[in-house]
Formats: structure tokens, C-alpha cells, sequence
């Protein structure tokens, strides 16, 4: 099977329809207009750079409208686009370099320190800056693009199996991997966030994730660009341009918990009303029911969902129902998933039991960036071993218990912190909230609870402690308490958990 240009498509049927949207600047992008800067970028980059197919490319950039004509440009020649993490430490972004060997690489003005050390210490033929001048000889951007004859160039039809970009996992874990992110995996995630989200032409969503992350390229950035409607781009997130925007304009998007905190805790949230947004969605972290409360006061439900940069990442998405019945729960797999629980033997798990979640279908990665023997132990006999404990109920909602690596043992038992903090976040006065484990001379490990107090809230160690006596095993109570200001996350808002390994795992 192959995949077909959408994007020309879509300058086809509805030109001068808004494709692109710049917070920033205001600058607006027709999908006319959109397709022929995507085609100017390939262009420049078959004809000055001499970039071939299946020859990789590196952005370090925040979000905007130059950077999704750099990915769709780069589907019109078939190369491959490194998308760089801007919040990674230069010795990190050499090492990622170093793996994916890009033959260029395009940096924005504003991370132009990083960007020159780069082009300085990696072995790399061609540099671009994204700004107003160039810089240190390195050209700028939109003088490349001048060079170019503004002729559409259509995308060859591409086979689902083929590489468009690599995502590289967060590394928390050890060496970063590179994620092959295939054509057919950004088609079946839109058909999937059509099925299941009702994504069409007449929406737009918000890019608040970065697009060096899945969520910020496919929830739903990709899918309302392959149905036709409007995306609205956000550099990096600001809570007042953002809160307008739900106001006014936006229809859907994911948010992490952390920004819908944050939105929730704006002076005008309440007030506002958002009666355009039919589909807000969560992911990346369990969401505090106190949360969900507070948005559901505005008419709105927030679907809860699960994915993977391994998987497209859509694998569950809740409807409203499930939304409100069944907080906790991820819903039941999408349409073009296939889901399995499986125990240490790999056996199937019962209703309510925990095991390891399995996920098979069209929208998994074939694989890791030149890692065979990664790639072999992830993907077994087609299913992708996720390292999730999970469980499913006599419905067949899902409920994502927590990382195997997360789990840690007290007295013979095991302990999920997800679970701890579910029930810590029922708290009205916590902001934030991790459980650990630490070793402990009389059962082995207990856990310790890293809390972060909503601003004008006070709560001492004995409400914590009381609070999950009453909702927890005695084994599952943190025995340790410590309060911070905030907990440190990464740039897809998940919590670091091996930062706070590190600093209160003694």
C-alpha cells in the first residue's frame, strides 16, 4: 500500500482555506500557500543541498508554520526529518546527531548558540538559520526559499512502511532512541482521531506540545491538517494568548494535565465559557479528578487517552460516557488497534488482572533507528511490548496502572505509584504530586510522596498521610512526605522520575 499526497490535495480542494496559523506574529498560511513553501523548501533542498532519499535532515526549532513546511517539504523528496529536542544540552544533541548522521541541519534565531555549536562540533555539510538575517555565514531561511521556482512539487506516493520523520524518546531511561514515524503511522493516528475524536474540516486545534514530541506533531496537529482544517501554533505555551484562543477560535486539542492547570488557575477561567471547544483531550499523565471537576463546571469533558511515540501514539481514547462513569479509566482501544494484558509468562490476564499492555496494528513503529536488537526486543511476533502495567475491566475499558519501572515492592507487595497518586491528587490543595520508592531497613521499599501545594493552600504531612490511610492498603501509604515548589517535567509534561530518583531517592 502507499500514501498520497494530502497536503496537495488539500491546496487542491480548498486553497485559500487557513491551513496554518502563527500566535505569535498572526502570520496566516492558505493551504495553497502552505503546500507551494513546502515545495520551495524541497526544492532548495534536492537542488542546493543535493539531499536524496532516505538522507536526513535536523531541526532544532520551536513550533511554527516554517516547521511543518519543513516536514511536509521533506515528504515531496523523501527525506527524513531529525526532529531535535531544543531542550536538550548541546553534548545530548551531538549524540543524536551522531546517530541519525543529518547532512544539514535548520536552527531557529532564538536557539542560535545551540545551533552554531553544532554545526561547529557535528559533521555536517550545510547549516540554515530560521530569523530575519543570516548568521555567522550560515544562510537565513527565507533567502533559501527565494531560490527556489515556486512550483508545486507533488509528494511521490509513498509506502506506508516508509520513514517521514524520527522522533527521538526522552532518554530518561538510558541511550535515546530514534523512532522511525512512518507515512502510514501519521495516516491510520488521523483516521483513528476521525473515528474516535470526529476530527473533520470545519475544526482547529491548538499545537501546544513541542514537535520534536508525537503529541505535539499528531494530537492533532497532522490529522486536522489531513482533514483540512486550521492549526493554530504556539511557540511554546502562554497561558493568556491560550486561554483567548479556547475562548474564541479553537475546537479541539490534547493538553497535558500541567496546561490545563495552569489554564484552570487563570484569572479569566472563570468567566470564560468556551463554547466552541467540542473535544478537549488529555494525555501523557493521569489527570486529577479535582481537574476534570472544574472543566465539567464549564460543560466541558475531557477525554482521557494513551499513546506512545512508538505507536502514532493514539491506542485509547474515552468517550464522553467513559469520560464521566469512569475516571481513571483510558477507554477501549481505537479502531485500528489491537490491545493484549499479558502476564511475566506472557500469558493472557483475566479481567482486573495486571500485566504487561501489548499493542499491535498498522499504526506501530516497524522500528529503532539502526537498533535491531532494541527493535527486536520492543516488537515481538508484531505486538510492541510496552513496559505499561495495566488492567481491563468486564467492559473492556482500560485503566493504565503504571511503568513496569515505576513499580517498586513494600513488604513482599506491589506498589504502583500512579495509583498512590491518583488518590493524592484528590486533594484539592495539591498541585502536583510523584511517588517513589526508597529503600527502607524493615520492608525492603516504601514510597515517598514529592508534592507541590496550589498556591494559598495549606496541608501538613498528617492530611497527607490520614488522606491515603483512608483510601490505601496501609502497605501502599508513602511513609516519607516531602514538599517542593514544583516537580521537574520534560517537555511533553510528564515528571522526571528519575530526577527525583536522584535527588529523594535517599
Amino acid at each position: 500500500m502507499f500514501i498520497i499526497d494530502w497536503l496537495s490535495k488539500g491546496a487542491d480542494h480548498h486553497p485559500d482555506k487557513v491551513a496554518l496559523v502563527d500566535v505569535e506574529t498572526g502570520k496566516e498560511l492558505s493551504y495553497l500557500e502552505f503546500d507551494t513553501r513546502a515545495s520551495r523548501f524541497a526544492e532548495f533542498l534536492r537542488d542546493q543541498w543535493q539531499i536524496k532519499k532516505g538522507d536526513r535532515v535536523a531541526v532544532l526549532a520551536h513550533n511554527s508554520s516554517e516547521y511543518l513546511e519543513m516536514l511536509y517539504g521533506c515528504a515531496k523528496i523523501g527525506a527524513i526529518l531529525v526532529c531535535l529536542n531544543w531542550r536538550l544540552s548541546v553534548a545530548e544533541l551531538e549524540a543524536i546527531l551522531a546517530d541519525s548522521e543529518p547532512s544539514g541541519l535548520i536552527f531557529g534565531k532564538d536557539l542560535s548558540e545551540q545551533g552554531k555549536a553544532l554545526l561547529q562540533s557535528a559533521l555536517l555539510r550545510y547549516g540554515m538559520i530560521l530569523g530575519e538575517t543570516a548568521a555567522d555565514n550560515v544562510p537565513e531561511y527565507e533567502a533559501c526559499l527565494s531560490q527556489s521556482s515556486g512550483r508545486r512539487i507533488p509528494m511521490p506516493n509513498w509506502g506506508t512502511d516508509e520513514t517521514w520523520h524520527l522522533l527521538y524518546t526522552s532518554g530518561t531511561t538510558g541511550k535515546p532512541k530514534g523512532v522511525l514515524q512512518t507515512y502510514g503511522m501519521v495516516v491510520i493516528n488521523a483516521v483513528n482521531s476521525m473515528l474516535h475524536g470526529g476530527i473533520n474540516q470545519q475544526d482547529t486545534t491548538l499545537a501546544v506540545l513541542p514537535f520534536f514530541h508525537t503529541g505535539g506533531l499528531n494530537l492533532f496537529t497532522n490529522p486536522v491538517l489531513f482533514c483540512g482544517g486550521t492549526v493554530y501554533l504556539m511557540r511554546q505555551f502562554d497561558v493568556d494568548r491560550a486561554i483567548e484562543l479556547l475562548n474564541s477560535k479553537i475546537t479541539t486539542f490534547l493538553f497535558v494535565p500541567a496546561i490545563y492547570q495552569f489554564i484552570s488557575q487563570h484569572p479569566k477561567f472563570k468567566d470564560y465559557q468556551f463554547k466552541n471547544i467540542r473535544m478537549p483531550a488529555a494525555g501523557g499523565a493521569p489527570i486529577p479528578h479535582s481537574l476534570l471537576q472544574e472543566y465539567g463546571k464549564k460543560g466541558l469533558t475531557i477525554r482521557c487517552g494513551f499513546g506512545m511515540t512508538e505507536t502514532g501514539p493514539t491506542v485509547f481514547l474515552t468517550d464522553d460516557e467513559t469520560s464521566v462513569k469512569k475516571v481513571g479509566s483510558v477507554g477501549k482501544p481505537v479502531r485500528l488497534v489491537e490491545t493484549r494484558v499479558v502476564d511475566s509468562k506472557g500469558r493472557d490476564c483475566k479481567v482486573k488482572e495486571r500485566g504487561e499492555l501489548l499493542i499491535r496494528g498498522p499504526g506501530v513503529t516497524p522500528g529503532y533507528w539502526r537498533m535491531p536488537e532494541a527493535t527486536a526486543k520492543a516488537i515481538v511476533d508484531g505486538w510492541l511490548y510496552t513496559g505499561d502495567i495495566a488492567y481491563f475491566d468486564d467492559d473492556g475499558d482500560y485503566y493504565i496502572v503504571d511503568r513496569s519501572k515505576d513499580m517498586f515492592i513494600s513488604g513482599g507487595e506491589n506498589v504502583y505509584p500512579a495509583e498512590v497518586e491518583n488518590v493524592l491528587y484528590q486533594l484539592a490543595g495539591i498541585k502536583e504530586a510523584a511517588v517513589i520508592g526508597v529503600s527502607d531497613d524493615k520492608w525492603g521499599e516504601v514510597g515517598k510522596a514529592i508534592i507541590a501545594l496550589a498556591p494559598g493552600t495549606s496541608l501538613s504531612v498528617g492530611d497527607i498521610t490520614q488522606h491515603c490511610r483512608n483510601q490505601l492498603a496501609a502497605y501502599k501509604v508513602p511513609k516519607h512526605v516531602v514538599f517542593v515548589e514544583a516537580l521537574p517535567r520534560n517537555a511533553s509534561g510528564k515528571v522526571e522520575k528519575p530526577q527525583l530518583r536522584k535527588i529523594y531517592g535517599n
